[in-house]
């Protein structure tokens, strides 16, 4: 994502190293790279699925460097590949945004691209981050009584309202919790399938993976679901990201207008 600004004064001595690290030939090159890497990758995985692939799932990047396998090529190229687009980029945005400051550029406007520049980098921060850092915390079962999760939170199911198709599979599950932290204070979420709960800006997720009602006690059946607890560090940094992008796409409505 190079600097949308061509380059006022050439290097010392011609076209130096600093000059083709921010260049938009470079850029272009890693952009282009990328995107034939991970057209690799979406063949390669699935075909290696239950050989050198077992066990890489999400955004986990942990297997391939525990595992090193020649299969993985492909992938050690786009980390390299997007170290040198993150630089790129790096590069590129503090040229272009130091020439305009020292040139007197004052207005927002200017600096949108910039913002572009710097989503870009925050979202490529997060993906590493969720792929070193993220893990599974396990998956429980959760009726109406509590059960403990590895945070030191205690959760329950309070209700569960499932709407289902015509066939009797389920369309849309509804389920309610109440989730009490290690001070006793209790709130209630409502989770459902590509819905979950989200805690720290989106960092520590519970998950629905199944439901259903259970005959408990010989009483009336009794709400349960199972939910899977994820620790995702790298969403909050995807947020910003997003914020980002979304100030820059204001920035630049602005000049549009």
């Amino acid at each position: 994502m190079p600097s949308d600004d061509p380059v006022a004064t050439p290097e010392v001595g011609g076209r130096g190293l600093a000059y083709w690290l921010r260049s938009q030939e470079l850029g272009l090159a890693c952009g282009l790279a990328t995107v034939a890497l991970l057209a690799v990758g979406s063949v390669v995985l699935p075909a290696t699925a239950d050989g050198a692939s077992k066990g890489i799932a999400l955004d986990d990047v942990r297997p391939f460097f525990d595992r090193p396998s020649s299969t993985h090529a492909w992938f050690y190229g786009l980390v390299a590949v997007l170290a040198a687009y993150a630089l790129n980029t790096a590069l590129a945005t503090w040229h272009s945004v130091t020439r305009r400051w020292r040139a007197g550029v004052r207005a927002p406007t200017a600096y949108a691209p910039a913002l572009f520049h710097l989503a870009f980098l925050v979202a490529l921060l997060a993906h590493a981050v969720g792929g070193f850092y993220g893990r599974e915390d396990g998956r429980f079962v959760v009726g109406p009584d509590l059960v403990s999760l590895p945070d030191g939170r205690r959760v329950r199911t309070l209700s569960l309202a499932i709407d289902a198709l015509p066939s009797g599979m389920p369309k849309t599950v509804q389920a309610e919790l109440e989730i009490t932290t290690p001070a006793g204070a209790a709130t209630r979420v409502t989770v459902g399938y590509n819905d979950p709960a989200s805690t720290g800006l989106g960092s520590d997720l519970l998950i629905l993976q199944d439901q259903a009602l259970l005959p408990m006690g010989g009483g009336p059946p009794k709400p349960v679901v199972v939910l899977r607890a994820r620790h995702s560090p790298g969403n909050p940094l995807a947020l910003l990201a997003a914020v980002l992008m979304a100030a820059g796409v204001a920035l630049l409505g602005r000049r549009l207008v």
